[in-house]
Protein backbone atom coordinates (compact mmCIF):
# COMPACT_ATOMS: atom_id res chain seq x y z
CA UNK A 1 0.00 0.00 0.00
CA UNK A 2 1.58 3.39 -1.10
CA UNK A 3 0.28 6.75 -2.20
CA UNK A 4 2.25 10.13 -3.29
CA UNK A 5 0.82 13.15 -2.96
CA UNK A 6 2.44 16.27 -4.55
CA UNK A 7 1.64 19.49 -2.27
CA UNK A 8 2.01 22.70 -4.76
CA UNK A 9 0.73 26.23 -3.93
CA UNK A 10 -2.74 26.41 -5.07
CA UNK A 11 -4.16 28.88 -7.10
CA UNK A 12 -7.53 29.49 -8.26
CA UNK A 13 -7.27 27.79 -11.55
CA UNK A 14 -5.66 24.92 -10.05
CA UNK A 15 -7.17 21.42 -10.87
CA UNK A 16 -7.00 18.14 -9.48
CA UNK A 17 -6.31 14.61 -11.17
CA UNK A 18 -6.00 11.29 -8.95
CA UNK A 19 -4.32 8.09 -10.62
CA UNK A 20 -5.27 4.98 -8.81
CA UNK A 21 -3.25 1.75 -10.41
CA UNK A 22 -3.70 -1.82 -9.82
CA UNK A 23 -0.45 -2.70 -9.64
CA UNK A 24 2.79 -1.16 -7.26
CA UNK A 25 5.36 1.63 -8.06
CA UNK A 26 7.03 1.33 -10.72
CA UNK A 27 5.77 -1.73 -12.20
CA UNK A 28 6.90 -2.60 -15.48
CA UNK A 29 3.14 -2.40 -17.20
CA UNK A 30 2.21 0.23 -14.88
CA UNK A 31 5.22 2.59 -15.11
CA UNK A 32 4.74 3.35 -18.83
CA UNK A 33 0.82 3.95 -18.55
CA UNK A 34 1.48 6.63 -15.95
CA UNK A 35 4.12 8.34 -17.58
CA UNK A 36 2.05 8.22 -20.38
CA UNK A 37 -0.66 9.30 -18.81
CA UNK A 38 1.48 12.87 -17.27
CA UNK A 39 2.32 13.37 -20.97
CA UNK A 40 -0.89 13.29 -22.65
CA UNK A 41 -1.89 15.82 -19.55
CA UNK A 42 1.11 17.95 -20.70
CA UNK A 43 -0.45 17.70 -24.22
CA UNK A 44 -3.42 19.21 -23.37
CA UNK A 45 -2.17 22.05 -21.35
CA UNK A 46 -1.84 20.52 -17.77
CA UNK A 47 1.50 20.68 -15.79
CA UNK A 48 2.00 19.17 -12.92
CA UNK A 49 2.91 22.03 -10.33
CA UNK A 50 1.67 24.28 -12.53
CA UNK A 51 -1.93 24.48 -12.86
CA UNK A 52 -2.76 20.39 -11.89
CA UNK A 53 -1.97 18.47 -8.46
CA UNK A 54 -2.10 14.63 -8.90
CA UNK A 55 -2.73 12.39 -6.18
CA UNK A 56 -1.19 8.94 -6.85
CA UNK A 57 -2.01 5.56 -5.23
CA UNK A 58 -0.99 2.18 -5.74
CA UNK A 59 -2.60 -0.59 -5.08
CA UNK A 60 -0.37 -3.26 -5.33
CA UNK A 61 -3.34 -6.22 -6.59
CA UNK A 62 -0.45 -7.89 -8.52
CA UNK A 63 1.73 -9.13 -5.99
CA UNK A 64 0.73 -8.07 -2.42
CA UNK A 65 -3.16 -7.33 -1.79
CA UNK A 66 -4.33 -10.25 -4.26
CA UNK A 67 -7.53 -11.31 -2.66
CA UNK A 68 -10.27 -10.06 -3.42
CA UNK A 69 -10.97 -8.62 0.36
CA UNK A 70 -7.65 -7.06 0.51
CA UNK A 71 -8.12 -5.45 -3.23
CA UNK A 72 -11.73 -4.25 -1.49
CA UNK A 73 -10.17 -2.38 1.06
CA UNK A 74 -7.18 -0.62 -1.04
CA UNK A 75 -10.45 0.51 -3.38
CA UNK A 76 -12.04 1.67 0.21
CA UNK A 77 -8.77 4.17 0.74
CA UNK A 78 -9.02 5.45 -2.54
CA UNK A 79 -12.71 6.31 -1.94
CA UNK A 80 -11.89 7.80 1.40
CA UNK A 81 -9.00 9.97 -0.19
CA UNK A 82 -11.10 11.18 -3.22
CA UNK A 83 -13.58 11.93 -0.94
CA UNK A 84 -11.11 14.41 0.60
CA UNK A 85 -8.98 15.30 -2.47
CA UNK A 86 -12.12 16.17 -4.49
CA UNK A 87 -10.41 15.36 -8.28
CA UNK A 88 -12.13 16.67 -11.25
CA UNK A 89 -10.85 13.50 -13.11
CA UNK A 90 -9.92 9.91 -11.32
CA UNK A 91 -7.44 7.76 -13.47
CA UNK A 92 -7.17 3.99 -13.30
CA UNK A 93 -4.65 1.97 -14.60
CA UNK A 94 -5.66 -1.87 -15.40
CA UNK A 95 -8.53 -3.75 -14.41
CA UNK A 96 -8.23 -3.99 -11.23
CA UNK A 97 -7.91 -0.38 -10.53
CA UNK A 98 -11.30 -0.21 -12.38
CA UNK A 99 -13.45 -2.78 -11.20
CA UNK A 100 -12.69 -2.15 -7.86
CA UNK A 101 -12.48 1.52 -7.49
CA UNK A 102 -13.97 3.16 -10.36
CA UNK A 103 -16.89 0.97 -11.37
CA UNK A 104 -18.42 2.06 -8.30
CA UNK A 105 -18.18 5.50 -8.93
CA UNK A 106 -20.19 5.44 -12.26
CA UNK A 107 -22.61 8.09 -12.30
CA UNK A 108 -21.25 10.52 -10.45
CA UNK A 109 -21.96 13.93 -11.47
CA UNK A 110 -18.91 15.06 -9.50
CA UNK A 111 -16.43 12.63 -10.82
CA UNK A 112 -15.18 12.16 -14.45
CA UNK A 113 -13.39 8.54 -14.76
CA UNK A 114 -10.90 7.35 -17.22
CA UNK A 115 -9.38 4.01 -17.44
CA UNK A 116 -6.34 2.91 -19.40
CA UNK A 117 -5.30 -0.56 -20.00
CA UNK A 118 -8.62 -2.35 -19.61
CA UNK A 119 -7.98 -5.98 -20.46
CA UNK A 120 -11.95 -7.31 -19.60
CA UNK A 121 -14.45 -6.26 -22.19
CA UNK A 122 -16.34 -3.13 -21.44
CA UNK A 123 -19.34 -4.69 -22.40
CA UNK A 124 -19.18 -7.30 -19.83
CA UNK A 125 -18.18 -4.48 -17.07
CA UNK A 126 -21.20 -2.66 -18.31
CA UNK A 127 -23.51 -5.85 -17.38
CA UNK A 128 -22.31 -5.58 -14.10
CA UNK A 129 -22.64 -2.08 -13.36
CA UNK A 130 -24.22 0.37 -16.52
CA UNK A 131 -21.67 3.27 -17.14
CA UNK A 132 -21.87 3.53 -21.36
CA UNK A 133 -24.93 3.65 -23.68
CA UNK A 134 -22.15 2.47 -26.88
CA UNK A 135 -18.16 2.85 -26.85
CA UNK A 136 -19.16 5.24 -29.47
CA UNK A 137 -20.66 7.37 -26.96
CA UNK A 138 -20.49 6.40 -23.21
CA UNK A 139 -22.55 8.99 -22.27
CA UNK A 140 -21.98 8.38 -18.67
CA UNK A 141 -19.05 9.79 -16.84
CA UNK A 142 -16.74 6.99 -17.64
CA UNK A 143 -14.12 6.73 -20.73
CA UNK A 144 -11.20 5.39 -21.19
CA UNK A 145 -9.10 3.01 -23.47
CA UNK A 146 -8.94 -0.52 -24.12
CA UNK A 147 -6.11 -2.72 -24.32
CA UNK A 148 -6.31 -4.30 -27.48
CA UNK A 149 -3.87 -6.91 -27.90
CA UNK A 150 -3.11 -6.63 -31.86
CA UNK A 151 -2.68 -10.58 -31.67
CA UNK A 152 -2.88 -11.15 -35.33
CA UNK A 153 -0.59 -8.33 -36.20
CA UNK A 154 1.93 -9.90 -33.94
CA UNK A 155 1.58 -13.43 -35.39
CA UNK A 156 2.49 -12.00 -38.62
CA UNK A 157 5.59 -10.00 -37.37
CA UNK A 158 6.55 -13.52 -35.79
CA UNK A 159 6.28 -15.37 -39.30
CA UNK A 160 8.58 -13.08 -41.17
CA UNK A 161 10.99 -13.11 -38.13
CA UNK A 162 10.85 -16.70 -38.04
CA UNK A 163 10.48 -18.32 -41.80
CA UNK A 164 10.70 -21.48 -39.70
CA UNK A 165 7.45 -21.14 -37.93
CA UNK A 166 5.48 -22.01 -41.22
CA UNK A 167 3.85 -25.63 -40.26
CA UNK A 168 4.55 -25.14 -36.37
CA UNK A 169 2.55 -23.98 -33.39
CA UNK A 170 2.45 -21.12 -31.59
CA UNK A 171 1.16 -21.77 -27.93
CA UNK A 172 -0.61 -19.14 -25.84
CA UNK A 173 -0.06 -19.24 -21.94
CA UNK A 174 -2.34 -17.63 -19.62
CA UNK A 175 -3.41 -17.83 -16.15
CA UNK A 176 -6.49 -17.98 -13.68
CA UNK A 177 -6.11 -14.22 -12.27
CA UNK A 178 -8.72 -12.28 -13.17
CA UNK A 179 -6.35 -10.29 -15.95
CA UNK A 180 -5.47 -14.04 -16.96
CA UNK A 181 -8.94 -14.26 -17.64
CA UNK A 182 -9.53 -10.98 -19.33
CA UNK A 183 -6.42 -12.31 -21.61
CA UNK A 184 -7.78 -15.25 -22.53
CA UNK A 185 -11.12 -13.55 -23.53
CA UNK A 186 -9.39 -11.22 -25.64
CA UNK A 187 -7.26 -13.88 -27.58
CA UNK A 188 -11.10 -15.61 -28.39
CA UNK A 189 -12.02 -12.43 -29.26
CA UNK A 190 -8.78 -11.40 -31.37
CA UNK A 191 -8.73 -15.30 -32.84
CA UNK A 192 -10.89 -13.60 -35.86
CA UNK A 193 -7.57 -11.71 -36.69
CA UNK A 194 -5.21 -14.37 -36.68
CA UNK A 195 -3.62 -15.35 -40.07
CA UNK A 196 -5.42 -18.29 -41.74
CA UNK A 197 -2.42 -20.42 -42.00
CA UNK A 198 -1.15 -20.13 -37.69
CA UNK A 199 -1.26 -23.00 -36.01
CA UNK A 200 -2.90 -21.64 -32.96
CA UNK A 201 -3.35 -23.14 -29.15
CA UNK A 202 -4.10 -21.48 -25.62
CA UNK A 203 -2.54 -23.37 -22.16
CA UNK A 204 -3.81 -22.20 -19.59
CA UNK A 205 -1.46 -23.02 -16.02
CA UNK A 206 -2.92 -23.01 -12.46
CA UNK A 207 0.16 -22.02 -10.44
CA UNK A 208 4.07 -21.98 -10.50
CA UNK A 209 4.67 -25.61 -10.83
CA UNK A 210 2.06 -25.63 -13.41
CA UNK A 211 3.64 -23.36 -15.88
CA UNK A 212 7.29 -25.07 -15.27
CA UNK A 213 5.92 -28.11 -16.03
CA UNK A 214 4.18 -26.62 -19.51
CA UNK A 215 7.42 -24.90 -20.66
CA UNK A 216 9.69 -28.11 -20.03
CA UNK A 217 7.00 -29.94 -21.82
CA UNK A 218 6.59 -27.46 -24.79
CA UNK A 219 10.42 -27.77 -25.14
CA UNK A 220 10.17 -31.77 -25.69
CA UNK A 221 7.63 -30.47 -28.65
CA UNK A 222 9.61 -30.02 -31.67
CA UNK A 223 6.19 -28.91 -33.20
CA UNK A 224 5.75 -25.86 -31.46
CA UNK A 225 7.23 -22.77 -32.84
CA UNK A 226 6.98 -19.91 -30.76
CA UNK A 227 4.97 -19.58 -26.80
CA UNK A 228 2.80 -16.14 -26.26
CA UNK A 229 3.68 -16.18 -22.42
CA UNK A 230 1.19 -14.17 -20.85
CA UNK A 231 0.69 -15.84 -17.11
CA UNK A 232 1.21 -12.61 -15.35
CA UNK A 233 0.85 -13.88 -11.60
CA UNK A 234 1.59 -17.42 -10.45
CA UNK A 235 1.36 -18.57 -6.90
CA UNK A 236 4.70 -20.04 -5.72
CA UNK A 237 3.26 -21.18 -2.48
CA UNK A 238 1.43 -19.51 0.39
CA UNK A 239 3.63 -17.11 0.93
CA UNK A 240 5.39 -16.18 -2.11
CA UNK A 241 3.90 -14.99 -5.58
CA UNK A 242 5.82 -14.40 -8.87
CA UNK A 243 4.78 -11.85 -11.49
CA UNK A 244 6.01 -10.36 -14.60
CA UNK A 245 9.94 -10.40 -13.68
CA UNK A 246 10.50 -13.32 -12.12
CA UNK A 247 8.24 -15.31 -14.69
CA UNK A 248 9.66 -13.86 -17.76
CA UNK A 249 13.48 -14.06 -16.12
CA UNK A 250 12.63 -17.85 -15.60
CA UNK A 251 11.58 -18.13 -19.31
CA UNK A 252 14.32 -16.51 -20.85
CA UNK A 253 16.65 -18.69 -18.80
CA UNK A 254 14.52 -22.23 -19.26
CA UNK A 255 12.27 -22.17 -22.49
CA UNK A 256 13.84 -23.15 -25.76
CA UNK A 257 11.26 -21.08 -27.56
CA UNK A 258 11.26 -17.57 -28.90
CA UNK A 259 8.66 -15.67 -26.87
CA UNK A 260 5.41 -13.20 -28.29
CA UNK A 261 5.63 -9.89 -26.07
CA UNK A 262 2.36 -8.55 -25.11
CA UNK A 263 3.97 -5.47 -24.39
CA UNK A 264 7.43 -4.10 -25.79
CA UNK A 265 8.54 -3.63 -21.87
CA UNK A 266 8.32 -6.88 -21.91
CA UNK A 267 10.97 -7.74 -25.20
CA UNK A 268 12.99 -4.79 -22.64
CA UNK A 269 13.13 -7.09 -19.86
CA UNK A 270 14.34 -10.36 -22.49
CA UNK A 271 11.28 -12.05 -24.43
CA UNK A 272 11.72 -12.20 -27.96
CA UNK A 273 9.27 -9.80 -29.21
CA UNK A 274 6.62 -9.30 -32.03
CA UNK A 275 3.96 -6.57 -32.65
CA UNK A 276 3.64 -5.59 -28.82
CA UNK A 277 0.82 -2.87 -27.29
CA UNK A 278 2.94 0.35 -26.45
CA UNK A 279 1.88 0.83 -22.97
CA UNK A 280 3.16 4.78 -22.77
CA UNK A 281 1.73 5.55 -25.82
CA UNK A 282 -1.71 3.78 -24.10
CA UNK A 283 -1.17 5.78 -21.48
CA UNK A 284 -1.05 8.92 -23.34
CA UNK A 285 -4.22 8.27 -25.07
CA UNK A 286 -5.95 8.32 -21.47
CA UNK A 287 -3.64 11.16 -20.22
CA UNK A 288 -5.23 12.92 -23.13
CA UNK A 289 -8.82 11.94 -22.44
CA UNK A 290 -8.41 13.08 -19.19
CA UNK A 291 -7.01 16.96 -20.32
CA UNK A 292 -10.02 17.04 -22.38
CA UNK A 293 -12.44 16.80 -19.60
CA UNK A 294 -10.50 19.09 -17.42
CA UNK A 295 -10.30 21.57 -20.47
CA UNK A 296 -14.47 21.46 -20.78
CA UNK A 297 -15.54 18.21 -22.67
CA UNK A 298 -17.49 15.89 -21.05
CA UNK A 299 -16.47 12.23 -20.23
CA UNK A 300 -19.48 10.72 -21.77
CA UNK A 301 -18.72 12.27 -25.29
CA UNK A 302 -15.84 10.99 -25.61
CA UNK A 303 -15.50 7.87 -26.81
CA UNK A 304 -13.84 4.49 -25.39
CA UNK A 305 -10.82 3.36 -27.83
CA UNK A 306 -8.80 0.93 -28.38
CA UNK A 307 -5.27 1.06 -27.82
CA UNK A 308 -3.93 2.65 -31.01
CA UNK A 309 -0.44 2.29 -31.23
CA UNK A 310 1.89 -1.15 -31.19
CA UNK A 311 5.79 -1.23 -31.62
CA UNK A 312 7.31 -3.94 -33.77
CA UNK A 313 10.10 -4.63 -31.32
CA UNK A 314 12.78 -7.48 -30.80
CA UNK A 315 15.69 -8.50 -28.11
CA UNK A 316 18.82 -9.58 -29.72
CA UNK A 317 20.23 -10.52 -26.93
CA UNK A 318 17.10 -13.34 -26.71
CA UNK A 319 17.22 -14.26 -30.84
CA UNK A 320 21.15 -14.98 -29.97
CA UNK A 321 20.55 -17.05 -27.34
CA UNK A 322 18.13 -18.86 -29.70
CA UNK A 323 19.97 -19.11 -32.52
CA UNK A 324 17.88 -16.13 -35.11
CA UNK A 325 19.03 -14.17 -37.30
CA UNK A 326 16.04 -11.41 -37.47
CA UNK A 327 16.03 -10.39 -41.28
CA UNK A 328 17.74 -6.87 -41.60
CA UNK A 329 14.59 -5.75 -43.47
CA UNK A 330 12.53 -6.25 -40.40
CA UNK A 331 14.82 -5.42 -38.13
CA UNK A 332 15.33 -1.91 -39.50
CA UNK A 333 11.13 -1.32 -39.59
CA UNK A 334 11.09 -2.09 -36.21
CA UNK A 335 10.72 0.32 -33.54
CA UNK A 336 12.78 -0.83 -30.24
CA UNK A 337 15.17 -3.06 -30.99
CA UNK A 338 17.18 -4.35 -27.56
CA UNK A 339 20.74 -5.31 -26.98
Amino acid sequence: MLFLFTTVAVAEEMKRVYIAASYEQNHICGGPQEAGVIKGLNKTGWFEGMNLEIMRYYMDTKKKNTTPEAMKKEAEIITAQIEKFKPEVLVVLDDNAFREAALPLAGSKELAIVFCGMNGQPENYNAKKRFMNTREKPGGNITGIYEKLYVGRSMKVMQNALPALKGKKIVGITDYSPTGNAITTQFEVESKDMPGDTDWELRRVKDWQEYTELIETLNKDEGIGAIYPVALRLKVSDTEIYTAPEIFKWTTENSAHPEMALNYFFAKVGLFGGAAVDFKAMGFQAGRKAGQILNGEKAGDLSIDDASDYAIVFNLKRAKKLGIDIPLPLLTAADHVYK
